[in-house]
């Protein structure tokens, strides 16, 4: 990477050296001497120059599973997939790498649907999340993370117009496909899962998280073959929250969005669009602790995002580009100055908007061979900008 590092603290110019005016909060990125060096007085926001070796957007991946027929209509499986990294913790080569237990769960199929009970993948923002992963960053990096020097999977496209759908434990409902033989067909999800909480007031939970999503997906065919589809979503979530030292559960508020989009494949070419919108979600995670999900007066704010991602199949090559915005708005306690000032005690994060392109060339079904580029930029309400580039090149294999 090579570009801006984090915003400093902005301090005052009129006759008050070295107090803080205000400084950039709910963004940006860096490693980790030059977060620790945006503490003190510097006179600029200076560059970061960094470069790694590192596992990409999906890591090294280890799946074990059974299914069996428990009777002519009924399905059962069993599932445990573990991810793991190259990379150290903060580069710190002593520190374990520890395994990471993406998912693990059992499921039931019949002909009335399906049920999963376990650690699975979220609803939320799912659709949009798998646009990145087939249309972009399947086998790349893209953005690496909102700090450089972490380990664990990179972001893709991931908070730059798109809200992770991740993981959590749960339980999820899935109809079955509705619809047409080689025609259309619907399906809804609902799941309820494990709470999260925010950091700050709003560390309590009652209830379960509730999610939902509905899928739409329409076959093209010319002279009895399959050419390509279409395929539409739309997913929302809603969860209450409660304030940690309020008896009764008297103080609460609740974090809620939607998310939507779909892609299209036709021939060669691949299109995905997407956007989501909501309270408390975050930049990256969805119902992520951040400056950027909640306030200092421990309001949640509204976010939305909006991404555009697109792939040419060129024989073993696939060429693809994409660009995505995630924008925070303001809530009134964001706006109260400092007395005797005209500013806030903060600069919160405006928007920040991402570039990707990359291609891949498939020298065999099992080996894929990757080259992507990204360009990060993020800006303020006050003027506090960072732009940042990143090229990214490596191989994958699967078996």
């Amino acid at each position: 990477m090579y570009g801006q590092g984090r915003p400093n603290y902005t301090y005052t110019t009129d006759g008050a050296p070295g107090v803080i005016l205000h400084n950039a909060l709910g963004g940006g990125w860096g490693v980790t001497a030059e977060q620790s060096a945006s503490s003190t007085n510097q006179p600029d926001q200076g560059t970061v120059n960094s470069m790694r070796i590192r596992s990409g957007f999906l890591g090294n991946q280890l799946g074990l599973g059974v299914r069996g027929q428990a009777t002519p209509w009924t399905t059962v499986t069993g599932y445990i997939q573990i991810w793991a990294w190259v990379e150290s913790n903060g580069r710190i080569k002593n520190n374990f790498n520890y395994a990471d237990v993406r998912q693990g769960y059992a499921k039931l199929e019949e002909l009335w649907g399906s049920l999963l009970a376990g650690r699975t993948r979220t609803l939320f923002s799912r659709g949009a999340t798998d646009i990145d992963v087939l249309y972009a960053h399947r086998w790349g990096v893209g953005f690496p993370g909102n700090s450089i020097d972490s380990y664990g999977p990179t972001q893709g496209q991931v908070g730059f117009g798109i809200l992770g759908s991740w993981f959590a434990s749960g339980v999820v409902y899935g109809t079955p496909a509705l619809g047409m033989k080689n025609g259309p067909t619907a399906q809804l999800n609902i799941g309820v899962f494990d709470p999260a909480v925010i950091v700050g007031a709003w560390t309590r939970t009652r209830w379960p998280r509730a999610e939902a999503e509905l899928t739409l997906e329409c076959p093209f065919f010319s002279s009895g073959n399959k050419i390509g589809k279409v395929v539409a979503f739309a997913s929302a979530l809603y969860e209450k929250l409660y304030e940690r030292n309020t008896p009764d559960w008297q103080a609460n508020t609740s974090a809620k969005g939607i998310a939507y989009g779909g892609r299209l494949e036709l021939g060669p070419a691949r299109l995905g669009v997407s956007g989501h919108y909501g309270r408390g979600l975050g930049l990256y995670n969805t119902l992520e602790s951040s400056a950027a999900a909640v306030t200092q007066q421990n309001e949640l704010r509204w976010i939305d995002g909006y991404s555009v991602l697109a792939m040419v199949v060129l024989g073993k090559v696939d060429v693809s580009a994409g660009w995505g915005i995630t924008r925070v708005f303001l809530t009134a306690g964001d706006k109260v100055l400092v007395p005797g000032t005209n500013y806030p005690s903060f600069d919160l994060l405006k928007y920040q908007q991402g570039f990707s392109a990359g291609a891949v060339y498939h020298v065999k079904p099992w080996l894929h061979i990757d080259v992507d580029l990204f360009r990060a930029s993020c800006a303020w309400f006050l003027g506090d900008k960072q732009v940042d580039y990143f090229a990214n090149s490596g191989m994958m294999f699967t078996w």
